[in-house]
This record gives C-alpha cells, sequence and structure tokens, in this order.
C-alpha cells in the first residue's frame, strides 16, 4: 500500500511486543509472548483493521486490473462490482466458472499469508445466479470449500435471496411482530400500556427492514390489523380476548 519502511517498522514494535499474564488460583502464569495482536483496547486496532480491509481491497482490485477475476454489472454499461464491504464481513462477485473460483481462491489464500487473517469456509457461502447449471455450483463449491447460500438464509436479520415472492419472503416481520404481541398476551395493561409497547416495540421491528426493502402494501395492512386488534382487545369473563374494532 506504499508505506513508509520507518513507519512499518514502528507499528509492527506495537503489535510484536505484547505479551500477556493469566493468573490461575492466585499464581500469576506467563509472561504468554503471542504471535501477533496488540494490547486489548490500544487505539491503533481501529486503524490496523482498516489497513488490512484497504489491504484486501488493493489486492481485489489487482486482480482485476490484470484480469484475472472479473465483476459483475448490473445494467450493461455499468461499473463492474468485485466486492463490498460490510465492517467485518465481505461480499466478493465472480464470474461462476471453474477458473474464476481457483482465482479467487488464489486471492483468499495470498490475502490469508500477507495479513495472517484466515477466512472461515464453514461460516461462508456461496451466492448463484438462476440460470448456473447444477454441475457448475458443485465444483465452485468443492474448489472454495464453501456451501451454497439457501433460500431462508438471512444476513444482519434480513434475506439474502430476494426474489419477486416479496410477499412471501419478508412474511417473517408479521411473524415476529405477532409473536412479541403473543408473549404479551397474558398480561393485564392498559390503554397507555399498550401505546407505550405498540409505539416502541411493534413499530420499531420492521424499521430497519424498511430502511433496506420496499415493504409490499399488503405486509403493511396485515401489521396494521395486528396493532389494532392488540390495542382493542379486552379480557372478557372467560379469559377470552373480545376484539371491540378493527
Amino acid at each position: 500500500m506504499g508505506f513508509a519502511s520507518k513507519w512499518i517498522n514502528l507499528i509492527m514494535k506495537c503489535v510484536t511486543s505484547v505479551t500477556y499474564s493469566v493468573v490461575h488460583s492466585s499464581h500469576i502464569l506467563g509472561p504468554i509472548t503471542p504471535s501477533r495482536g496488540i494490547r486489548q483496547g490500544d487505539p491503533l486496532s481501529t486503524y490496523l483493521f482498516i489497513i488490512c480491509a484497504e489491504g484486501f481491497s488493493a489486492l481485489i482490485k489487482s486482480y482485476e486490473a490484470n484480469r484475472i477475476i472479473q465483476g459483475c454489472r448490473v445494467p450493461n454499461g455499468a461499473p463492474s462490482i468485485t466486492h463490498m464491504l460490510f465492517a467485518d464481513d465481505s461480499y466478493l462477485f465472480c464470474q461462476a466458472t471453474s477458473d474464476a473460483a481457483e482465482s479467487m481462491n488464489r486471492l483468499l489464500r495470498t490475502f490469508e499469508l500477507a495479513s495472517g487473517q484466515r477466512f472461515n469456509a464453514t461460516e461462508s457461502s456461496i451466492f448463484f445466479s438462476p440460470n448456473t447449471e447444477n454441475s457448475v455450483k458443485e465444483q465452485i463449491n468443492s474448489t472454495l470449500g464453501m456451501s451454497e447460500a439457501t433460500d431462508g438464509s438471512f444476513y444482519l436479520g434480513l434475506p439474502n435471496i430476494f426474489g419477486r415472492k416479496k410477499t412471501v419472503i419478508l412474511g417473517f416481520l408479521k411473524n415476529k411482530i405477532i409473536n412479541r404481541i403473543n408473549s404479551w398476551d397474558g398480561e393485564f395493561l392498559s390503554h397507555a400500556g399498550k401505546e407505550i409497547l405498540l409505539k416502541t416495540v411493534i413499530q420499531s421491528l420492521p424499521t430497519y427492514a424498511m430502511s433496506v426493502f420496499l415493504i409490499p402494501l399488503g405486509i403493511c395492512q396485515d401489521i396494521e390489523k395486528i396493532m389494532a386488534n392488540f390495542w382493542w382487545k379486552t379480557k372478557s369473563s372467560n379469559g377470552q380476548g373480545i376484539i371491540w374494532m378493527t
């Protein structure tokens, strides 16, 4: 990335001079010298994390510049996308071919050797376009040592695969609200208590999903109906609820 050697040596002294001591049964064990890492709470931690992410991004760009891998384009004429980084998670895009899988595997191994960070294949998954053949999928999965993402997989609480049936995919929002309201069913709540729960809890549940997806009108109407039923529902003498208005 073009850093001066003197600066690199200063950073490596901070990384390699760490020692730990462990207290066990009133005895101090150590010092323990790790192979890498900095002290807990060190302000350099966030900067080193960003530098590693930038180094990973620079490595991907060099592979793309040398035409070793090719990114994906959404419409024709749009710039290609090779990677997207979210905090400590990464999305990598390439063609669904055995050569591209081999190149991607070599890219990851190069980053492992350079940074000491190793990606976890068991916690990673692969997304394929609908027109990818099953034989190609199996070959790429075997090359990268990862499994294919299923339709029910989630990332940050939202579905990974989003098709045309939005009502079916985003139906988990309605189920989440129903489960939360059912957990309050046995409580004797006043209208003020119901209002606070509806405004602070129920209305906040779909907010994150609404910031990412355009929620279908049918789901919004169902959520409003569930909230109205909870608001107007009162306990009868036999324990059953009476919904006075919807």
